[in-house]
């Protein structure tokens, strides 16, 4: 396939996920541990073999940042769906999105990695645009809103705890064997945050199984699947720019199916965003 629209795809894929997490109606520790479990159960067959030969040659500590991975995958589902019921489709998604700012500053203070003042300046730039978003949704709905915004930061922060975490562990697994172990170990923490909080396994009704399935299918394997092809045949900053697009198509899809259009705050904050975003991207490699 073209890397090009293979990257397309992927953008289109992720984009759907805040879309079909509101059309699921389930408690969000629900909608993640499904998300999670069933695309580890679709896997499966393709990466259970390579994950078992490979596991027993791993040394411990690599197996505790596999597990430290999983968890945090595991948070950052649960908050960041979480968010999707107190604030706006375009809001939460732009948040997390975030993700790659909290991961340079993690790699600062944990890998010691060095910093550039362009970096520093995108960060500010989109934070700014983050208060912005914050401040909209202040005026428009009390705190409830910001609540969420609030959750939407903590998916970011656990994603790029996610990413830092499994930078060395990537290069000790094969692909499919890393995925597997991860979202195994992710579905196993979210079915014990679903245990403590009280939140039911089942019954639920058709169309929130549905869009459990769609789920697991569309944004987390076809999204992230097509996003890891598309990083074997294209730079990691091309990719990372495209993936842009996806707080842009989600806007679009949460107008079309919702009808939640942004505030002029929202708008102004997101070109904000955005625009950190893509000076993170183009000045540092992911």
């Amino acid at each position: 396939m073209n890397p090009w629209l293979t990257l397309l795809l992927a953008v289109a894929c992720v984009s759907f996920g805040s879309i079909f997490i509101r059309f699921a109606a389930a408690p969000a520790l629900a909608v993640a541990f499904y998300r999670v479990g069933l695309a580890s159960l679709m896997i499966a067959p393709f990466a259970l073999r390579p994950a078992l030969v490979h596991w027993p040659r791993l040394p411990r500590r690599e197996r505790f940042a596999v597990f430290g991975s999983g968890i945090a995958l595991a948070l950052h589902f649960a908050t960041w769906i979480e968010s999707l019921r107190y604030t706006s489709i375009a809001a939460s998604v732009l948040l997390v999105n975030l993700a790659p700012l909290f991961t340079v500053l993690l790699a600062w203070l944990v890998l010691r990695e060095r910093v550039t003042r362009q970096v520093v300046g995108a960060i500010v730039l989109a934070m700014l645009g983050a208060a912005l978003i914050a401040a909209s949704d202040w005026s428009g709905g009390g705190v409830a809103p910001v609540e969420g915004d609030l959750l939407a930061l903590a998916g970011a922060a656990t994603l790029s705890t996610y990413h830092v975490i499994g930078r060395g562990v990537r290069d000790a697994l094969p692909l499919a064997a890393y995925v597997q172990t991860v979202w195994t170990t992710a579905a196993a923490a979210l079915a014990l945050l679903l245990i403590l909080a009280g939140v039911p396994f089942a019954p639920y009704p058709g169309r929130s199984l549905l869009f459990f399935f769609l789920l697991a299918l569309v944004p987390t394997i076809g999204g992230h699947g097509l996003v890891n092809l598309s990083l074997r045949q294209l730079s990691a900053p091309v990719v990372g720019l495209f993936l842009l697009g996806e707080p842009i198509g989600a806007t679009l899809l949460g107008w079309l199916c919702f009808g939640e259009l942004p505030g002029p705050l929202t708008f102004a904050g997101g070109a904000l965003v955005l625009a950190g975003l893509t000076l993170v991207v183009t000045t540092r490699q992911a």
